[in-house]
Order: structure tokens, then C-alpha cells, then sequence
């Protein structure tokens, strides 16, 4: 019974303390909700559903479309490094902006001129890094729209 209520306190205590993340770390469809995504978009959407694995996300409407992407570890490069990686990036046609008040970091990215790519906001949280992208807006409202969905995600984060 000790072992059981020691266990209890334990993760509680890491669960308040913020080492315990609120959804796993793959599961990109549990850090948004369908009303959440609606709303932003302005359209309602359907759920979530993963595009090809968990850590990937799409929710659809009519004519716009959200996604979100946890990043995961590759080739030896963690989350982070991964983020910083695509910050400094620098690809012929790509505009990348700083975002202020999002995460511990955060940047725009998009093609410029153009809407077909959509606009994307990658954000890094602690050891975490994800990227919402959304499609069918001008690039100035989709600024707002990426960035209130990102600043939703991180709540279960």
C-alpha cells in the first residue's frame, strides 16, 4: 500500500511540476479541439484526423485547412535542433519572420507571394518543437489564424 501512494505522490508531484507533458508527445490530433480549429478558421471543420502517423494532423473545411506537425527526433537531430536548424534556414523564396509571444520561440514560414502553401508558425516549447500550417487565407490573416491555433496547442503542451 506504501509503494502504491509513494508511486501516486510521485506523479503527481512531476505532473505539477511540469515534467509530465499533458498529451503524449505524438499524439498531434489531442492538442487541438475541433471547436477550436473552427473557430480560428472561421468554417466549421471535421475532426482531426493523422495524416500518415499520430505526431501529424489535419482538420478541413470548407476551403481552409489546418494542420499540426509535432516535431520529431531525425538523423541524430533532437526537436530543438531540428527548430533551429529550419530558423536559420535560408531557401531561395522562403520568408521566415520572428513571432513574439508564442512558446519559448517561435517563427513564420511561408513562400512569399503566395497563399498554395499555406503559411506555417513553428514554435519550440522546452524540449518540444510543432509547426501549424494553415491553407486558404492571405498571409496576414493567416498570421493571426496560425498563431491562435499555436497558442492553443501549447495549453496541452
Amino acid at each position: 500500500m506504501r509503494l502504491f501512494v509513494f508511486a501516486l505522490s510521485l506523479a503527481g508531484s512531476l505532473f505539477i511540476a511540469g515534467e509530465v507533458p499533458l498529451v503524449a508527445a505524438d499524439n498531434a490530433c489531442a492538442l487541438l479541439t475541433q471547436m477550436q480549429v473552427g473557430s480560428a478558421l472561421g468554417v466549421p471543420v471535421g475532426a482531426g484526423a493523422p495524416i500518415g502517423r499520430p505526431s501529424a494532423c489535419q482538420w478541413a473545411g470548407k476551403g481552409k485547412i489546418a494542420t499540426l506537425t509535432i516535431t520529431q527526433p531525425l538523423a541524430g537531430k533532437s526537436p530543438v535542433d531540428r527548430f533551429n536548424t529550419g530558423k536559420t534556414s535560408t531557401l531561395p523564396g522562403i520568408t521566415q519572420e520572428p513571432v513574439s509571444g508564442v512558446g519559448d520561440d517561435a517563427f513564420f514560414v511561408y513562400y512569399a507571394n503566395t497563399t498554395r502553401a499555406g503559411l506555417g508558425i513553428v514554435v519550440k516549447k522546452g524540449t518540444s518543437a510543432f509547426e501549424v500550417r494553415v491553407y486558404g487565407f492571405d498571409i496576414n490573416d493567416a498570421k493571426a489564424v496560425a498563431k491562435n491555433l499555436a497558442t492553443n496547442a501549447l495549453g496541452k503542451l
